[in-house]
């Protein structure tokens, strides 16, 4: 019974571990309208601190994100780097998928 019960159980645990998900993170043909956009919606420009007209500057649009990204500061203030106001303000740290997707448009040439 022990031999029949060993090799069962060795099986089914090896299952678990090739079934697991692994997550990934899409990077590639990141563009404004398609990815970014949603990203600043949700969490710089409808909080109301980088919304249209806003003293902090905009993410409200497509034009507005890129005269920001300009700046040249937009990746360092997301990856919270210790020269640079971490962004977004008092909040947590965007999640690394979001950063690199981010990171990815603005080195792609920042595609609308």
């Amino acid at each position: 019974m022990k031999k029949t019960i060993l090799p069962l159980i060795a099986t089914v645990l090896f299952s678990l571990a090739a079934c697991k998900k692994e997550s990934t993170c899409d990077t590639s043909n990141i563009t404004y309208t398609n990815s970014v956009k949603a990203i600043f919606e949700q969490n710089c420009s409808s909080s109301g601190c980088h919304d249209s007209g806003s003293i902090n500057g905009s993410l409200a649009s497509y034009t507005d994100a890129l005269q920001m990204t300009q700046q040249g500061r937009m990746i360092g203030a997301i990856k919270h780097q210790s020269t640079f106001a971490a962004m977004p303000q008092g909040a947590s740290k965007l999640d690394d998928c979001t950063i690199n997707q981010i990171e990815a448009w603005i080195t792609g040439g920042t595609p609308n």
